[in-house]
């Protein structure tokens, strides 16, 4: 991604309100067509890392470092694909075996595995989990084999939250033919810093989104290495892309991915791709965020801090102190090019001729140095010191300027048995639920039942579409359901679980066959094509007696059971999306805060396919049936409201148009066709 045009001078704000412990950095002050001054003792250090496991520096390296050259040797492709190989997929995993979310963790150590702190916050959190290497595609295209790999907190793990990263063993053997962890390999972590320089380009190995194997390569600019903790680059990542690896152009790891910095106005309001302006993300989708920069800890931090703090256990951690020193992929595969040797020290500046000012000395080999860098190395511009004068130091993480990149399953309530599902009697008038004309189109519970209870809601699905025939919610809007207690935090962010910013995970119901639902994966794989639309809205439904029941609603709106793909515009009426538009309205129209909803797809014959994880036919139009109580009596109001996906094979990024019209229930049925509403709700019908 490329920086917004008042790039990071505002970057990160609020930050008084940070827990304590948080990272801090100085601001940064970079902008466009500024190029940040490289100091002799900076690309000394630098030079001194490119002999690092018995490399042998090239006249090709050297030049790219002083920005004289961007050409690359050849060699730069075999060692990104070598690096490769002890980076994996982390397959975040609930007690219960499914996938709970996605991320991306390599090997620092012959058993031990680093990624984000925000991934695994915990060994049980851990535990279940399972790493999987080689999850990539082969030269035609085609996904390989790959190999998973259990892990192992009890073995080993250590976490550290204001730094951001989570170390944790994995079994020696895969579990699925016994391949040793050994043939994929380990990076080091080399403890001295200095191992990137402002300008350099960074190389981000990575698994967005849970995807199979990606490379970010270029566009990934150092652009501030002032903090003591966290490079700043540019680069293209994505959900899921915590914890991956970032690379120099060496293929040593200089920095653990930890953040995204979203673009903002000098109001603190968030710049979306579109010129729209939110106070607010937790409702938007990442891919339509303005993302200006990301943020990754400093390995030379992780590594001085599991030194400083981290215990012994099984030998792990005298394991991962002698990896930092060698026997890592890149120095086998130096193997033979002699040992490990330090060229710093047989690095000099002489003066120079001609207009260059000064030569850079590095054994036989001769660099001319830019007369500016050596004006500065005279007046004592390089000090023992190490750094440029910076401004007061600002924090970052308060989940306002800096979101965690993750893609986790929000809380719910595994614990089925206490959904009642849609309550009949909820408006103190008989509200019975819609029949399906061919029951045979019904996806049944494993126990048998056709319709799926919830909390406050009940769903019945259809078995070859994948998708709600109908749902059915009872809506209670008075505050004291919607905030039963206080002292509580009843935000979406709070309810879900999850820190701000990352996505929410929709789960498959474990009391359906999964054969019946659409997987969370075929709405993160399909180009930004759609919203993960609700069709029972979350904040309706969201109200209880207690904190635990609003919370349990909260979940169970996440099912992929309520999942239907929606044009992003279509159901957030923050973004004037007219169904979300419609709810709002309706919800003023009743004597009482308390209504029912019937809703769902138009699930027609001739709905075009989209080809995404799946083949999944796309419904173009969604119905509504509002019941509320006016004077005593029912009433119901039908509205049917279509979108177009005309587009959306090709041309994913229209937006759509949309119509809505309120007709009457019959008119509806015979629109819907599968199902039938009891005569009560006709003659209360108000079209």
């Amino acid at each position: 991604m490329r920086f917004p045009a008042n790039a990071c001078v505002a970057a990160l704000k609020r930050a008084e309100r940070l827990p304590a412990g948080a990272l801090v950095r100085p601001p940064m002050d970079y902008a466009p067509g500024r190029r940040r001054d490289l100091r002799v003792d900076h690309i000394v250090d630098r030079v001194a890392f490119l002999g690092r496991g018995g490399a042998q520096p090239t006249r090709v390296e050297l030049e790219r470092l002083l920005g004289t050259n961007d050409l690359v040797d050849e060699f730069y492709l075999e060692r990104a694909l070598l690096s490769a190989y002890p980076v994996c997929r982390i397959s975040i995993r609930s007690t219960t075996e499914h996938e709970r979310g996605c991320a991306t963790g390599v090997m620092v150590s012959p058993r031990l595995l680093l990624t984000n702190q925000h991934v695994f916050g915990s060994a049980d959190e851990a535990a279940p989990s399972i790493a999987e290497f080689n999850y990539r595609f082969d030269v035609a295209g085609r996904p390989e084999t790959s190999y998973r790999f259990r892990l192992r907190p009890d073995v080993y793990f250590f976490n550290d939250e204001a730094l951001d990263f989570a170390l944790v063993a994995v079994e020696t053997q895969s579990m699925d033919d016994g391949t040793p962890l050994s043939a994929f390999g380990y990076h080091r972590l080399i403890p001295e810093s200095g191992k990137a320089l402002v300008k350099e380009w960074m190389t981000i190995i990575e698994h967005p989104g849970g995807a199979r194997r990606q490379f970010a390569i270029r566009e990934n600019e150092c652009i501030d290495d002032q903090d003591p903790d966290v490079i700043w680059y540019m680069s293209d990542t994505a959900q899921g892309s915590s914890g991956s690896p970032v690379f120099n152009d060496s293929f040593q790891i200089v920095a653990l991915h930890h953040a995204g910095v979203p673009n903002q106005d000098d109001q603190g309001l968030f710049i979306l791709k579109d010129g729209r302006k939110v106070d607010d993300l937790s409702d938007v989708d990442d891919s339509e965020v303005d993302w200006k920069a990301n943020a990754g800890i400093r390995v030379s931090r992780i590594h001085a801090c599991v030194t400083q703090k981290a215990q012994e256990k099984n030998g792990c951690l005298a394991e991962f102190k002698a990896a930092s020193q060698g026997g890592d992929i890149l120095s086998n595969a130096y193997e033979g090019n002699g040992p490990g040797r330090s060229i710093v020290s047989n690095t000099r500046i002489q003066p120079g001729g001609g207009s260059s000012g000064a030569r850079l000395v590095i054994g036989t080999l001769v660099l001319e140095l830019n007369s500016e860098i050596l004006a500065r190395a005279v007046t004592g511009a390089v000090a023992p010191g190490r750094g440029l004068a910076v401004d007061p130091a600002v924090a970052i993480g308060d989940g306002d300027s800096s979101l965690v990149e993750g893609f986790k399953e929000p809380f719910v309530d595994t614990d089925y048995t206490s959904r009642a599902g849609f309550d009949p009697g909820f408006l103190g008038l008989s509200t019975p639920l819609p029949k399906v004309k061919d029951k045979t189109l019904i996806a049944p519970m494993l126990d048998g039942r056709t319709a799926i209870p919830y909390e406050h809601f009940t769903v019945v699905l259809h078995k070859e579409r994948k998708l709600a025939i109908f749902t059915a919610s009872n809506v209670d809007g008075s505050a004291a359901a919607k905030r039963p207690e206080t002292g509580k935090d009843y935000t979406r962010d709070a309810l879900t679980g999850l820190v701000s910013g990352q996505l929410e995970k929709w789960v498959i119901d474990p009391r359906i066959d999964a054969g019946f639902q659409i997987p969370d994966a075929f709405y993160n794989k399909d180009n930004g094509a759609f919203d993960k639309g609700h069709i029972v809205r979350r904040e309706d439904v969201c109200f209880g007696k207690t904190y635990a029941q609003v919370r349990r609603a909260n979940g169970d709106t996440f099912h992929v059971t309520n999942c239907s793909p929606q044009r992003g515009n279509f159901n957030r009426s923050q973004l004037h999306g007219i169904w979300g538009n419609l709810e709002n309205f309706i919800g003023a129209q009743a004597d009482t805060e308390r209504f029912c909803l019937f809703a769902g797809p138009v699930l027609a014959k001739n709905d075009r396919v989209f080809v995404g994880t799946q083949r999944v036919q796309l419904p173009t139009r969604f119905w509504k049936v509002v019941c509320a109580v006016k004077g005593g009596k029912l009433q119901a109001f039908a509205f049917l409201l279509e979108q177009d996906v005309k587009d959306l094979p090709l041309e994913f990024q229209l937006t759509a148009e949309w119509k809505h019209k309120q007709l009457t229930l019959k008119a509806l049925e015979k629109i819907v066709g599968l199902v039938q509403f009891p005569d009560l709700y006709h003659a209360a019908d108000q079209a």
